[in-house]
């Protein structure tokens, strides 16, 4: 039995999003006011709209070379949202006061990492495709 490739992308995103925060604990990029924000990102954020996001606007195609620069797209700008949704309104999590690649202001920081959002479509794609055993050749 082989999985649908939305549900694949849904799967893929939340690894991606589990690995992200995973990270970012780690190294303490960011902290977030609750935990459960957290678990919001990683399933609404990732999972949902950036998983089946992708799993729908990608579909069954074949050629995925076509798609990449608009996965990229989709995703940055929607990074961009979120992070600027956090950074003015939502307050969900706070940078870290240490430099981000010798970033120090919080309102840079999310600029650079809401477009490096765009990173995830492609990064779910290729996930969703090697769990579903379709494969980069598709």
């Amino acid at each position: 039995m082989t999985l649908e490739l939305p549900f694949a992308c849904f799967l893929a995103a939340l690894l991606i999003g589990v690995c992200v925060e995973a990270f970012a604990r780690l190294f303490g990029v960011w902290r977030y006011r609750s935990p459960a924000f957290m678990a919001v990102n990683i399933v609404m954020v990732f999972g949902l709209l950036q998983g089946f996001g992708v799993g729908w606007l990608v579909g069954g195609r074949d050629a995925m070379r076509g798609v990449f620069p608009v996965l990229f797209m989709v995703g940055a700008v929607l990074g961009i949202l979120v992070e600027g949704l956090n950074e003015f309104w939502l307050h969900a999590w706070k940078w870290s006061p240490r430099p981000l690649l010798g970033i120090r202001r919080a309102i840079d920081k999310a600029a650079v990492v809401g477009v490096a959002w765009g990173f995830a479509p492609l990064s779910t794609v290729v996930l969703a495709r090697l769990i579903t055993g379709m494969g980069l050749s598709r």
